[in-house]
């Protein structure tokens, strides 16, 4: 076995999104509904616009979290998307694209590129025997 390092992350690029859900609610939130669906022709037009890495506190657990986000921006003044991934590791910024507030604005994915952190540097994992 060896151990090898995480390659940069990014946010998922359009080409690979697709809706696969549309959910619903009444103005109370105690009706709620869902449609399912399978559709890529939704963000047709859209395209990446800004990322950023977040941390909250669990409203439950007290516990800090660690989340990146990602919007994409479509045609209209009200086309957006945006999607989110929480790690267990903290994300770390790379590159020359990110600011000091930790939200990177690119034209590309690649531009807003980085690395899961733990104490000792960047996340390894172990490669299965071959």
């Amino acid at each position: 076995m060896g151990n090898a390092y995480t390659a940069p992350l990014s946010c998922p690029d359009v080409s690979s999104i697709k809706a696969v859900s549309i959910h619903f609610s009444d103005g109370e939130q105690e009706w709620n509904g869902e449609q399912l669906i399978e559709d890529s022709s939704m963000v047709d037009g859209f395209k990446f616009s800004v990322a950023a890495i977040k941390q909250e506190t669990d409203s439950e657990t007290k516990l800090p979290y660690n989340y990146v986000i990602c919007d994409y921006v479509g045609k209209g003044k009200n086309d957006y998307l945006r999607l989110s991934k929480r790690f267990t590791l903290s994300p770390v910024a790379k590159g020359s694209a990110w600011n000091e507030h930790e939200e990177c604005k690119g034209n590309n994915v690649t531009d807003c590129t980085f690395e899961l952190m733990n104490s000792k540097g960047p996340a390894k994992f172990t490669l299965p025997p071959q």
